[in-house]
């Protein structure tokens, strides 16, 4: 996604109670298009591409396909972002955890794509997909966070049990238990404090350490 698009999509979304519109920065990634749609969610007409198999996540919760129309209506300022990175008609509702509503697919170009919606809020809606050709999951990417950077909520990779938020110095700031795959911490961060996001297997052994762009 270009910057042109991020831009027009912050200009498409009304900020509430007069807080400044986040800019769209990912927590982990050089290039992830992934869209904080503060204000509102994304009104989603289905895309006539062939419908994505559960499988091809690559991760163990393959959810409950559901229909793309259905996961973030009521927006359709977000709909161009939805068009232009190839979702199909279906994604996989990958459950709720923490009042967070997830859903996955992999669009045209097999990028992961992931939406998340605070059930009964207005806002901390959003949806993005994961550009990079080492994308997510990989060996070195075992957790993609979902922007801002004041939540530690996105989806992990198979065997991670813990994922953490670290300051500059390396110090835990907040972490949360993997369940099925989704994390949602409840601990809010002030905005800039993380520096990397770190995951943990069962036995409390570090498999990654993403750092944060700039970082």
């Amino acid at each position: 996604m270009n910057d042109e698009l991020i831009l027009r999509l912050a200009e498409a979304n009304p900020v509430p109670t007069g807080r400044p519109l986040p800019a769209p920065e990912p927590l982990r990634l050089r290039r992830t298009a992934l869209v904080l749609a503060v204000a509102a969610a994304a009104a989603i007409p289905a895309v006539a591409l062939a419908d994505r198999l559960a499988d091809v996540l690559g991760i163990s919760n393959d959810g409950t396909t559901v229909a793309t129309s259905s996961v973030l209506p009521g927006h359709s300022d977000l709909d161009q972002a939805m068009q232009q990175l190839q979702v199909g008609g279906t994604m996989q509702y990958l459950g709720t955890l923490n009042g967070i509503a997830f859903y996955a697919t992999r669009n045209a170009d097999g990028h992961f794509c992931l939406a998340i919606d605070r059930v009964g809020a207005q806002y901390d809606k959003g949806f993005g997909c994961d550009l990079n050709a080492d994308g997510f999951p990989s060996a070195n990417v075992k957790a993609l966070v979902f922007p801002p950077a004041t939540m530690l909520e996105g989806v992990a990779a198979d065997g991670v049990a813990t994922v953490a938020a670290l300051d500059a110095n390396g110090a835990v700031l907040a972490s949360t238990p993997v369940v099925d795959n989704l994390f949602a911490s409840q601990t809010s961060l002030a905005a800039g404090s993380v520096s990397a996001i770190e995951t943990l297997d069962a036995n409390g052994a570090v498999l990654s350490r993403q750092p944060l762009p700039g970082r």
